[in-house]
């Protein structure tokens, strides 16, 4: 049996919302998947990918990096893949940062070239393994089309694979990918993305779920998969499901209110997300009392971050239709009932004051 341990995406570098703190948050979410990895003893720890958030990291993730790879040298076969976040964007720089890495001989990747290919033994087995860094989908499909591996026990890793699962080539025992930050797997086509080791992106990874990938190959033709949660190591609360479709200022104001009031974080210093969708007019976009309302959130929660995402739509100026332009009593009444103004009553009630009738 040959065991293989899979994640991605770490991101090392990133700074979500631009808080300084994310970025020790990055090493550590790394550092943890790595350490529930190796509980397992695999053979191969593969990283599909965008292990660093920028093609030119700061020597604090880099030294980082090379500590933890050098504490994994002689346990393990590293493998990392270059994702579209490591590879240079522009003809100034001409390599990865992961070139130095394999210079030390801490990782396998593909070099200067998208695809590798080689084989390994382990435990007497032999293994073939295909790599593809980030490249182009041509490329991709051109690798994948033209790879038929020699040995039964075949792998192939690519950073995106973007061809549906039932066009892939039958012969490879699992196809690991990474990319798109949330986890997937599919046990009849055994091909699996971790999702990324700590949250990177908000607005893609809210709602999904990150898993460290465990895969037993053998002689046979089912793989064996254990999965274990990757949490990130900052608490986050999304609030979603707020919807403030024709509410007012007031109303809104006091359902955000006490949204926030019935959050309990368990662990200091989290990141809070409220997200807002509806359609509502101008007046009332301009009565909601963002400022007011974070700093309430922030005095009760205490968070590193509190955002108010403004997903809501705002209409301008509803039309009004009167039924007798001319007559000023009828047309007030009719604009107030349109606007859903709440004094209409009232103002119904005076209305013969100001155009005679009763004294």
């Amino acid at each position: 049996m040959v065991r293989i341990a899979h994640i991605s995406d770490s991101h090392l570098g990133s700074s979500l919302f631009q808080l300084s703190e994310r970025r020790e948050d990055a090493r550590k979410c790394l550092k943890k998947a790595v350490d529930m990895a190796m509980q397992h003893s695999p053979d191969i720890l593969v990283h599909t990918g965008d292990l660093f958030h920028s093609p030119l990291p700061q020597n604090e993730d880099m030294i980082f990096v090379i500590e933890l790879f050098k504490s994994l040298k002689d346990k393990v076969r590293l493998i990392v893949l270059d994702g579209n976040h490591d590879l240079p964007y522009n003809y100034r720089y001409a390599y990865s940062p992961l070139r130095g890495l394999e210079t030390m001989e801490l990782i396998v990747s593909t070099g200067s070239e998208p695809y590798k290919t080689f084989t390994e033994s382990f435990d007497g087995k032999k293994v073939e393994i295909h790599l593809v860094s980030w490249t182009t989908s041509h490329q991709l499909e051109h690798f994948l089309n033209s790879a038929k591996p020699v040995e039964k026990n075949a792998l192939f890793f690519a950073h995106d694979i973007h061809i549906p699962k039932e066009n892939l080539p039958v012969y490879f025992q699992y196809y690991g990918c990474g990319h798109k930050h949330n986890f997937w797997l599919d046990e009849e086509y055994d091909i699996g993305r971790p999702g990324s080791t700590c949250i990177v992106n908000w607005h893609r990874e809210m709602g999904g779920r990150k898993k460290l990938i465990v895969v037993d190959i053998d002689n046979s033709d089912k793989n064996e998969y254990t999965l274990q949660t990757l949490n990130d190591v900052r608490e986050f609360k999304f609030v979603t499901g707020l919807d403030i479709t024709g509410m007012g200022a007031a109303e809104v104001n006091t359902m955000l209110k006490s949204s926030l009031g019935k959050l309990s974080p368990k662990k200091k210093k989290p990141i809070i997300i409220v997200q807002v969708n509806g359609l509502i007019d101008n007046e009332t976009e301009r009565g909601i009392e963002r400022a007011n309302l974070l700093e309430y959130g922030e005095k009760k929660l205490d968070p590193l971050f509190l955002h108010i995402e403004p997903n809501w739509s705002s209409v301008g100026a509803r039309p009004i239709e009167l039924s007798e332009p001319l007559d000023v009593e009828t047309s007030i009444l009719e604009y107030m009932e349109q606007t859903k103004d709440k004094r209409a009553a009232q103002v119904k009630m005076m209305m013969p004051r100001f155009f005679g009738g009763a004294d």
